[in-house]
């Protein structure tokens, strides 16, 4: 979770042009396998994450800050969510987090959103994720698919008290191009949400899109690299009554800070969004996630 993947994304022709790469690279390497099952990329990616879930037996404490700024319509947004989790790698093929989040926002003259300025426990979530190829092990890509399904007790977009569930659905592909030193991954999701916000009912969304990013290691424990995003956003559970889409692109970090711990940062601002909407059309638009920018730092600790 970031904030959001929120209603929420598509790049099959990314997936397959990534997979033939990563094929090609393997066999001109001979078909050698890797140890690459001993390091784990989650977070090299910024919002984009890796396909690994760690050694088994492993435990990590993990505390991620996401941010988003900004709407189409102008005035004043300001979103901040905080999450505490929990990860274990049960076996190196299944891991799981369980997630608290809080959400902290400032909304001052935003088309088609009520002002607001408050911070609130929003709600709790479980994350199974299983691999289905280890990376230089099974194929010279890795393959992962993770469920997570969320209840929100306060709406991450309006700030408002809401009981709202959603199931994000993410696969995972990610390659190293360079042994150790060059990889990348590409993040296909489709996030549904059902939302029954108080004083406007029930009502439902989804997200389609894909990221995908780039790292290189610069020093033995510095990773910097880029990303790209895209999000289509549609007010049904398919792909009915489009809402609006944008492209992110930014910079990504991932600094390795003892054995035990790391730091990872992203930013991406929007390269590309509406921009033949009504101003009906734009403030509709704006009760969407899909911000001017946004921020993405992950903390973790082993234990």
């Amino acid at each position: 979770m970031t904030i959001r993947s929120g209603r929420r994304k598509l790049a099959l022709p990314a997936l397959a042009v990534a997979t033939a790469l990563s094929w090609a690279s393997h066999a001109l390497a001979g078909g050698a396998a890797s140890d690459s099952d001993s390091f784990e990329d989650k977070h090299l990616f910024g919002f984009t994450e890796g396909s690994d879930v760690g050694e088994p037996g492993s435990n990590e404490a993990e505390f991620t800050t996401s941010g988003a700024f900004g709407k189409q319509g102008g005035g004043i947004y300001q979103g901040v969510a905080q999450e505490a989790a929990y990860e274990t790698a049960v076996t190196d093929r299944f891991g799981y987090e369980v997630i608290g989040s809080g959400v902290w926002q400032t909304i001052q003259g935003v088309p088609g959103l009520a002002d607001r300025r408050d911070a609130n426990f929003q709600g709790v979530a479980f994350e199974p994720k299983y691999v289905f190829l280890r990376r230089g092990i099974d194929a010279p890509v890795g393959l992962s698919l993770s469920l997570q399904p969320e209840w929100d007790r306060v709406d991450d977009i309006t700030g408002g008290p809401a009981r709202n569930f959603s199931m994000e659905t993410k696969l995972y592909l990610d390659q190293e191009f360079i042994r150790r030193k060059l990889l990348g991954a590409i993040n296909l999701i489709y996030l549904p949400e059902f939302e029954n916000d108080v004083g406007a009912g029930p009502s439902h969304y989804a997200l389609f899109g894909a990221t995908g990013g780039l790292s290189y290691l610069f020093t033995p424990d510095l990773y910097l690299g880029g990303e790209v995003e895209f999000y289509r956003a549609y007010e049904s559970l398919g792909f009915a009554n489009s809402s609006g889409s944008a492209v992110y692109v930014g910079p990504t970090l991932h600094l390795q800070m003892g054995p035990g711990a790391f730091v990872s940062l992203a930013w991406s601002e929007a390269a590309a969004s509406p921009r033949h909407l009504s101003p009906a059309g734009l403030a509709a638009w704006n009760q969407s996630d899909l911000a001017r920018q946004r921020a993405h730092m992950v903390f973790g600790v082993e234990f």
